[in-house]
């Protein structure tokens, strides 16, 4: 009898001795080995500077942020270890007697997967493995078959991890992977989702429900139910009271606490320059890096300048917020208005040098629509696209003093319809000279123009400029009927201040590897799009908008008390659905697009680009100029022309041509000093001194 008892015992013994043993030889294969878990790094945050070194934004798969794990508030420890593992800190990633208890439950349930036994370490293998959970046998096999195979090898992933790793890291791991709903992995981003906070801002109660919503995040989301989200928050706040790591009377303040998520996340998602980094900076790097713009730890040095991002921002939504007031309060006297009658805007400004995009706004707010309209809107641009029509005539032997014809046009079309455009003020000037003709926007003497020099030839310099998008060779290109990107018309207005240079615009100026190696430096590409005495010369004609009486933006940047010097040029298009302003200092180039995002609306009433676009270029360089150095040092510098470039010369008011010393009325003007000049003024005299003079 006692032998025989000593039998059963041995073989008992050889058993549990060989058990786990046979397990591991049974389920062991296709398993991450040693060295892949050796290998196992958290993914690595890419993080986004402006150029003046502030930190924008980090890319991270999912949206995961990096924790160490004396960032993770010990209320979070305390509950998630009460709740999911609390024997975490004991274990060596196998919990046996919870195994037993669990199997116990199921055996009195009479179901045999209804109770798991799982550690925190033990889904940590299944988050961070995929092919821990796949067995290739399990397929044919029944549910609980699979389900005890795939425990199996979850057990054995989660000793592998425990041998190579510490409890802290384990844990620490396991916050930056594991899913808490909606799309959000790990928990500073879940912090920032559900309460709109850092991960050491978080209060003991918020630690709790989101340590309860591991459990099943849909089930018990706050988003979708605040009370099944406090019930559950009250069982992990009542296992911190079991476990020791929460006060009874702390317990029976925090579960009458009503649960409280945050509205407003647009600061913890997007931050700054969301339009810049999500809808137009990530699609470029996504291009060149895949993946590893999500994993690799890249350091990724922008264009950007924070300083006038933030300027940007805030003076878009100002200046949006009043031409909203005034649709509204027009929208308000109707009979009939349209609900979606909402003013966007966008904003675009570039450095003229070398084309590197230095502040992008794409719209009023980013969390309510992430459409870029500084990249993606197609808008026709008015009277700011006149410019181009201007720049070929002058680079094709027209002369600022020449004349043209601001008189009634009438064009039959293709289709036999008769069109008859219009100047904004309905009237007529006749014959004026083309600076005063672009100064004052009048359409119909550039039509005239436009039609002179043929609107085939007008399409190629928009395009030699830097537009991108197709523009159709027609009569009507002088009132730029054509649609355009705000990117590409703010790109080419910087050939005018680059003396000629077109860049293409840039926003990535360097990507370093995790060590420092540069990974991309992009070169920027540059052509010679205009010939530099043009381009002075354009300069300055566009100056007048600004700075002269009668120009479209004088009136408005005289109530503003605007003093830097810029060269720029309004647009509005018909019944006011676009209204533009695209301009010019010596050191900066911007362009503001101000509309509704349904083209068939308007701004009403006479929102033209001087009253609804305008304010916001204008207080935007002004704030620049201001506050930010080296802009604010160099406030009082004026446009440079070159001196081997172009010459100012007297020129005869009445006559329009070069002035002799006997002009009663004079004027100067400029030309390009290694072209042609007009004729002298036939009106006051002849054979004499020509009065010609360089102002230089």
């Amino acid at each position: 009898m006692v032998k025989r008892a000593f039998i059963c015992i041995f073989c008992c013994l050889l058993v549990l001795s060989l058990g786990p043993a046979v397990l591991y030889f049974a389920f062991n294969d296709n398993l991450p080995d040693l060295d892949e878990l050796e290998r196992f790094q958290p993914k690595r945050v890419s993080k986004v500077f402006s150029a003046d070194g502030q930190h924008l934004k980090n890319f991270l798969e999912e949206d995961r942020e990096i924790l160490s794990y004396e960032e993770i508030p010990q209320a979070m420890k305390d509950a998630l270890v009460s709740i999911e593992d609390r024997r975490f800190f004991d274990h060596w990633g196998i919990d046996i007697w919870r195994i037993f208890g669990s199997v116990r439950a199921n055996l009195f349930s009479l179901n045999l997967t209804a109770q798991g036994a799982s550690t925190i370490t033990q889904q940590l293998a299944r988050n961070l493995f995929e092919k821990v959970g796949r067995y290739r046998s399990t397929e044919s096999v029944k549910a609980v078959k699979a389900t005890f195979v795939r425990k199996i090898r979850e057990q054995i992933t989660a000793v592998n991890i425990e041998r190579l790793y510490t409890k802290q890291e384990i844990l620490t791991m396991y916050l930056n992977t594991v899913p808490f709903g909606h799309n959000r992995y790990g928990l500073k981003s879940a912090a920032g989702f559900y309460f709109g906070k850092e991960v050491n801002q978080l209060s003991v109660e918020e630690c709790a429900l989101l340590a309860g919503l591991l459990k099943a995040p849909t089930t018990y989301s706050p988003v979708r139910s605040l009370e099944k989200a406090r019930e559950r928050r009250n069982v992990v706040l009542r296992a911190m009271v079991e476990t020791g790591t929460l006060s009874r009377n702390n317990y029976n303040t925090l579960r009458r606490t009503p649960v409280a998520i945050s509205q407003n996340r647009r600061a913890e998602t997007y931050g700054m320059a969301p339009y810049f980094i999500e809808e137009y900076l990530r699609q470029q790097l996504e291009k060149e890096f895949g993946q590893g713009l999500y994993q690799d730890g890249l350091n990724i040095q922008t264009t950007l300048d924070s300083r006038l991002q933030r300027i940007a921002e805030k003076v878009l939504v100002a200046e949006v917020a009043e031409v909203q007031k005034r649709v509204d309060e027009y929208l308000a006297n109707q009979r009939s208005a349209p609900d979606s009658a909402i003013v966007q805007a966008a904003m675009v400004v570039m450095d003229p040098r070398d084309g590197h995009i230095l502040a992008m706004v794409g719209g009023r707010d980013f969390e309510e629509s992430k459409f870029n309209r500084a990249t993606q809107a197609l808008r026709q641009p008015g009277s700011a696209f006149k410019p181009f029509i201007y720049t070929a005539a002058i680079d094709n032997g027209r002369f600022p003093i020449d004349l043209v014809d601001d008189s009634a046009i009438s064009v039959t079309e293709p289709d036999g319809k008769i069109w008859k455009p219009e100047n904004y003020d309905k009237e007529f000037k006749g014959m004026i000279t083309l600076r005063q003709a672009l100064k004052e926007s009048r359409n119909l003497a550039t039509i005239a123009l436009a039609r002179d020099i043929g609107p085939d030839r007008v399409q190629r310099y928009a395009q030699q400029m830097g537009i991108t998008t197709p523009i159709a060779p027609v009569l009507s290109i002088g009132l730029g009927t054509s649609a355009v990107h705000l990117l590409d018309l703010v790109a080419a207005y910087c050939v005018f201040a680059s003396k000629g240079i077109y860049h293409e615009p840039m926003g990535i100026r360097k990507v370093l590897g995790e060590e420092g190696n540069v990974l991309l430096e992009p070169p920027g590409f540059s052509r010679d799009a205009l010939n530099p005495a043009v381009a002075a010369i354009m300069t300055d004609m566009l100056r007048s908008v600004v700075a002269e009486p009668g120009g479209t933006a004088y009136q408005r940047a005289q109530e503003l008390g605007f003093k830097v010097a810029a060269a720029g040029k309004t647009g509005t298009t018909d019944s006011y659905g676009d209204a533009w302003f695209v301009g010019f200092t010596p050191h900066l180039v911007a362009g503001v697009w101000v509309g509704m995002d349904d083209q068939s609306l308007s701004l009403w009433p006479r929102q033209s680009g001087a009253v609804a676009a305008l304010p916001m270029w204008l207080k935007f360089m002004q704030e620049v100029y201001r506050t930010v150095d080296p802009y604010r040092r160099e406030a009082d510098e004026g446009f440079d022309f070159p001196e081997d470039l172009v010459v100012r010369l007297p020129v005869c008011q009445d006559s329009h041509k070069l002035a002799t010393r006997f002009c009663p009325r004079q004027q100067d003007e400029l030309f390009a000093k290694a072209g042609a000049l007009p004729e002298v003024c036939p009106l006051h005299g002849r054979g004499g001194a020509s009065g010609r003079r360089q102002r230089f």
